[in-house]
């Protein structure tokens, strides 16, 4: 009896264990059926198209001095004055230093001397010489004395120009005691003490040192040229001789602010450092407003870059996984995923497109994170639509 009461325990909690799974699958259907018939996912989207797509590229670049100019002392004497201020902007022939003029006022004034002592020495000569040419044409005197009064007359006038000569250069000298600025530009410090002795040596000649400051050169290294060339086309001008193209080139502050002035890229060299594989390069600005420095170390944009044919897409759009970039195509009402490759970033946000897509692909740019592959999605526009459409039968039937 105890044996008949546990066979039919037992056949009864079979028979619930069936129910069970009876149930569950029926429910787990359900489910699935449930799933499948889940309302589709509205997004926005965005259609691709192929266009010439106007790029920059940006390079590291150091902010550079048109002309450094040494101001140095082109003769010997003591340092008397200085007449600029430290760092301030001189220009070209601005009065800089004032070297002891003594000597050289006094050499000068030899010099004027002997010139007068000469001149004197050629008119007596030249009145001599004029007399004895009277007397020889009458045959009153021989030729020796008609050509020792010519060589007389000829040796004075010589004279007369050795003595003009010295007494240029001690004008020279003299000049040479007021030292100016031999072009425009930032002055540094000084380099010589006033009351030093200098001009005897290279180690004492350099007196300060002034830095044009406007125009000023950005210099940076273009990294593969060859490669710029299939890539990019230029706006202006060929790849052959990019000077010419006149290229416009922004430079980035470290502080991230654009210049105000563009430059032109206006020099491209025809070596490849064999150290770093990359080609020098240079662009002009204007300064007058003493903003770059040189020695500032920059970002230069080059503009007026084109590619041709380029497909770009809102940088939103572009997920990621283990293997790399990918976006959701919607196609037939499903959420694609697709792999693609990616290039440089371009004006507005957008993301250049190498591999992955074509033109007219429809790219959902939204509610990306609630999206499985081959989920239903609708447009955004086309969901507004039938819900205006739905609004309007439900008013009717009213």
């Amino acid at each position: 009896m105890v044996f008949s009461k546990f066979l039919k325990i037992k056949r009864g909690i079979a028979a619930m264990s069936l129910f069970a799974l009876v149930f569950a699958g029926c429910s787990g259907d359900k489910v699935a059926d449930s799933a499948q018939q889940m309302p589709p996912l509205p997004v926005n989207i965005f259609k691709t198209q192929k266009e010439d797509i106007f790029i920059s590229l940006e390079y590291p670049a150091r902010v550079k001095s048109v002309q450094q100019v040494q101001v140095v002392a082109k003769v010997p004497g003591t340092l008397e004055k200085k007449f600029f201020q430290e760092g301030s902007f001189v220009k070209e022939g601005t009065l800089l230093y004032q070297i002891d003029p003594s000597k050289y006022e006094a050499a000068y004034d030899l010099a004027k001397a002997q010139l007068s002592v000469a001149q004197a020495a050629a008119k007596e000569a030249d009145r001599n010489w004029q007399r004895i040419e009277q007397l020889y044409a009458k045959n009153a005197v021989s030729q020796r004395e008609q050509d020792v009064a010519l060589n007389a007359y000829e040796s004075t006038k010589a004279q007369v120009e050795a003595a003009k000569a010295v007494l240029k250069n001690a004008e020279v000298d003299l000049s040479y005691t007021k030292v100016k600025a031999t072009a425009s530009g930032s002055i540094s410090e000084n380099l010589q003490d006033i009351g030093s002795y200098v001009g005897t040596s290279s180690a004492n000649s350099i007196l300060a040192v002034v830095t044009q400051t406007n125009p000023v050169y950005a210099e940076f290294s273009i990294p593969d040229i060859d490669f710029l060339k299939k890539r990019y086309s230029l706006s202006k001008g060929s790849w052959n001789n990019i000077a010419k193209a006149k290229l416009p080139v922004k430079i980035i502050t470290p502080a991230g602010d654009t210049y105000d002035n563009l430059g032109t890229f206006d020099f491209l060299d025809n070596l490849v450092d064999p150290q770093t594989s990359t080609i020098k390069a240079r662009a002009t600005f204007d300064n007058k407003n003493q903003i770059l420095f040189p020695g500032l170390f920059v970002r230069v944009s080059i503009e007026g870059l084109v590619l041709k044919d380029a497909l770009s897409i809102p940088q939103k759009a572009i997920m990621q996984d283990s293997l790399g970039n990918y976006v959701y195509i919607m196609r037939e009402g499903k959420a694609k995923k697709t792999p693609i490759k990616t290039d440089i970033t371009v004006a507005g946000g957008n993301i250049i497109v190498t591999e992955g897509l074509k033109e007219n692909e429809e790219i959902i740019i939204d509610n990306l994170t609630k999206i499985r592959p081959d989920a239903n999605v609708v447009s955004a526009a086309v969901f507004a639509q039938m819900m205006a459409s739905k609004a309007n039968a439900t008013a009717n039937t009213k």
